[in-house]
């Protein structure tokens, strides 16, 4: 009987080392960011205060991917990705350039690459960025542009299943790039004169400040599974208005969706497609 029961567990154990480590369902979602037609008949106000969008558990798949682009375009010999500064560049016009891998191209950008690059990955041990010919939207990309739509951003990713818990907050921008406006801070002079010193007060300095770099696009998408596929998204889109100031519009909305299934996020200033697949299972 005891031999029996050793055997029933060393076979439990050796079954359980040998499931494979993909054991857990693995999906991938697409999706198209686009801007809608300008229209002279909305009346939404958009200049409402909104709260910051979701900072913890963030997850940037898409800068490597953006980055992979400049990248690519620097090997091509594309001159607009050249790295040399512009006395290298004219006084060296005819030699080549190294192209360096970590080299920060999303600076460099005005506008991002619709479509950012990776390699095509098949595994399930990490999240990854699907490569351009894994995405499936092409055509309906194309039919947005005949519309006279303009897309922002087509990309894709693959993930495990995961509990709201668990699961990150996708990072999401693309677009135009646009300045913070100038702001500045006043600091202490380090002057010594002698009639200064005498003031009740020394004389600060206005140093100019400027922030990070605002996109079109920017926000995040979390995907969590219990029994339904849940999508939680967070976007601000931002534009010029007539005037020449920029404004922000705010979208956000949480959704449960069906594997499968093609689903439209609407908003009067942009819009989102997006479909969740199962891989391989």
């Amino acid at each position: 009987m005891k031999q029996f029961v050793l055997k029933a567990i060393l076979l439990g154990t050796l079954g359980a080392s040998a499931m494979p480590a993909y054991a857990v369902r693995w999906f991938e979602v697409e999706l198209i960011a686009f801007s809608q037609k300008p229209g002279t008949d909305i009346r939404e106000d958009f200049s409402i205060e909104t709260d910051q969008i979701p900072q913890e558990k963030r997850l940037d798949l898409l800068t490597k991917g953006f980055n992979n682009v400049g990248h690519q375009a620097c090997l091509a010999g594309d001159s607009n990705y050249d790295p040399r500064s512009v006395m290298e560049q004219f006084t060296m016009q005819q030699s080549s350039w190294y192209c360096d891998d970590d080299v920060n191209y999303v600076k460099q950008y005005e506008k991002l690459p619709v479509i950012p690059f990776s390699e095509p990955l098949e595994h399930m041990q990490s999240m990854y960025l699907l490569a351009p010919e894994q995405l499936r939207f092409e055509s309906i990309r194309k039919r947005l542009e005949r519309q006279g739509k303009n897309p922002i951003l087509h990309t894709g990713w693959r993930f495990p299943d995961q509990s709201k818990k668990r699961a990150p907050n996708v990072v999401v921008y693309g677009g135009m790039k646009f300045e913070q406006p100038v702001s500045y801070k006043y600091i202490e002079s380090e002057q010594s004169d002698s009639f200064i010193s005498l003031l009740s007060s020394a004389p600060k300095q206005a140093i100019k400040t400027q922030g990070e770099d605002l996109w079109e696009l920017d926000g995040t998408i979390k995907i969590h599974i219990r029994h339904y596929l849940y999508v939680t998204s967070n976007f601000d889109y931002r534009y010029l208005t007539e005037e020449g100031e920029l404004e922000s519009a705010r979208m956000s909305q949480f959704t449960r969706v069906y594997s499968g299934d093609i689903h439209y996020l609407d908003h009067p200033k942009m819009g989102i497609i997006f479909q969740i697949r199962k891989y391989k299972h």
